[in-house]
């Protein structure tokens, strides 16, 4: 039988051919193994702003929200009847009126009818108290003439009672007039204080009752804000309400320069805090007047506190943590302890077993402690 030379070949050329893969191979592994081995990497520490901080003596704010109210706020009410028989032109809303100016009149006929009854009952009392007197007086001079030694056995003989009565009469005769004078003066409505008007409740020719809200009227003298306070607040608050107080419009920064009234003496039932009430006197006389309602930033200075840090307020994360590096150039995280806040800065205690820190300026999510960075100074500004 008659073998094919073809598979013969072709086996011998596919030997040939895995023997110089093996040798071309086996070249290549000891090139590579002969070469120089690349340098080690080292890791770079990212740059990051820290601020050198110390602890310091600063002049402590407390801040707070509030409404300007009025210092008196009155709904006027009649204390009479009758119908408006006159109005003045000043008696709208809006307008600024004086104590005891006479806005309104009220018909006042009836109550000058009951004046005059009231001074002729004064009179006929006063007359009737005169007559019991001489009467008493001459009883007691017949007695002494009758030679009669022991006392009367009845009030009646120098008619004590009967004077008792009468001047009884008279006090009720003086006390009727106050009334009657009082209603006639309650006839003209006036304000009892410099007030403002808000709103007005009548007109000319309007019946009132008494009782009937005739007008609601703001005093003009000052206003009060009353500012809710944290325990942490109050700590930092001065005692004497020396303390300056800076009021600004939330709406358009306009500043005034007020004071503290008073301290309230009781927690507010719903939010649990305790108030200090600032006020502004004359606020419609200011250059920008200040008008009941409006909401304020309201800001105190307080205490002087020492061994208190200051710090952008970028310096602290939402968190609550600052962050530091270390004497090995690694970053530490702590809690802030914030004293007080003020404008872009909070001022914090300082942290434990260090005096001065190199704080991060603007921390990153990204940081961890330990990490190894390469801080960079930057200056707080003042």
């Amino acid at each position: 039988m008659k073998i094919s030379p073809t598979p013969v070949v072709v086996t011998l050329v596919a030997i040939v051919c895995i023997g110089l893969a093996i040798m071309y191979n086996g070249q290549k592994m000891a090139e590579k193994a002969n070469s120089p081995q690349p340098a080690a990497i080292k890791a770079i520490a990212p740059n990051v702003s820290v601020i050198n901080a110390a602890p310091s003596t600063y002049q402590a704010y407390v801040s707070g929200h509030g409404e300007a109210k009025a210092h008196w706020s009155l709904s006027l009410k009649a204390q009479v009847k009758g119908e408006v028989t006159s109005m003045s032109e000043q008696f709208s809303t809006g307008n600024l009126i004086t104590k005891g100016q006479v806005f309104a009149q009220i018909d006042d006929t009836e109550y000058l009818q009951a004046l005059a009854s009231a001074k002729a009952t004064l009179a006929d009392a006063k007359l009737a108290l005169q007559e019991e007197q001489d009467l008493g007086n001459q009883a007691k001079r017949e007695w002494d003439r009758s030679g009669v030694t022991q006392a009367p056995s009845s009030p009646l003989v120098f008619r004590t009672l009967q004077l008792e009565a009468a001047q009884a009469t008279l006090d009720k005769a003086q006390y009727a007039l106050k009334t009657a004078q009082r209603d006639v003066n309650n006839t003209q409505l006036t304000a009892p204080f410099d007030a403002v008007i808000l709103s007005r409740d009548i007109d000319l020719g309007t019946y009132v009752s008494i009782g009937d809200t005739l007008a609601t009227l703001n005093s003009t003298d000052k206003v009060e804000i009353t500012v809710p306070l944290s325990l942490s607040q109050w700590q930092n608050l001065a005692n004497n309400k020396s303390g300056d107080v800076i009021l600004s419009d939330v709406t358009t920064n306009t500043k005034w320069n007020g004071y503290i009234a008073r301290f309230e003496q009781h927690l507010d039932d719903s939010s649990r805090q305790r108030s200090v009430i600032v006020a502004l006197d004359k606020p419609f006389e200011q250059t920008t007047p200040l008008l009941p309602g409006t909401f304020l930033a309201v800001e105190i200075a307080g205490k002087q506190l020492s061994n208190v840090i200051k710090l952008p307020a970028s310096a602290v994360s939402q968190d609550g943590l600052i962050w530091y590096v270390n004497d090995q150039n690694s970053l530490v995280s702590t809690h802030a302890n914030k004293v007080f806040e003020r404008g872009n800065y909070v001022y914090i205690t300082p942290v434990d077993g260090a005096k001065n820190l190199k704080v991060v300026a603007r921390p990153l999510v990204s940081y961890l402690n330990d990490m190894k960075v390469n801080p960079i100074v930057e200056e707080i500004q003042q």
